[in-house]
């Protein structure tokens, strides 16, 4: 009987373990790479909103979670995932919202694909080392 407890603890904290390496192991490793970019509507620097980086299957992201940044009033954002600075590397649809419950009065309307995943023009590619302004977002309309 004891032997059967311990095989049965040793495979429910092989469980838990899967588990977590399951949940965090979005980059093979769960390694968040940081992600900070700047957000502009033509050439005028979009000063409220959010942005959410969405895993995008299409490019092998099959990651279940989305990071996620607000815009800051100098156009910045910087993403976070699970409340960790940073997002695992991958291909992401990204979408922009300036319009949401409680954002400022007067804030920047934009066309609506940009808060949809599968209409957003716009999609970034997470990787270790970018070059400057790899995740600056230049909104069209």
């Amino acid at each position: 009987m004891r032997a059967l407890t311990l095989r049965a603890r040793s495979f429910i904290a092989c469980a838990l373990l899967g588990a977590v390496v399951a949940v965090t192991g979005c980059d093979g490793n769960g390694k968040l790479h940081p992600v900070k970019g700047k957000v502009t509507l033509r050439d005028t620097t979009l000063t409220s909103g959010a942005v959410s980086y969405v895993p995008d299957a299409a490019k092998g992201n099959t990651s279940k979670v989305s990071p996620v940044g607000q815009i800051e009033s100098d156009g910045t954002y910087t993403l976070t995932t699970d409340g960790k600075s940073g997002a695992p590397a991958g291909g992401y649809k990204v979408t922009i919202s300036t319009q949401y419950p409680g954002a400022p009065s007067g804030a920047v309307k934009i066309d609506a694909k940009y808060a949809n995943p599968m209409q957003t023009p716009e999609s970034k590619e997470v990787v270790a080392s970018p070059a400057e302004g790899h995740y600056d977002i230049r909104i069209a309309k």
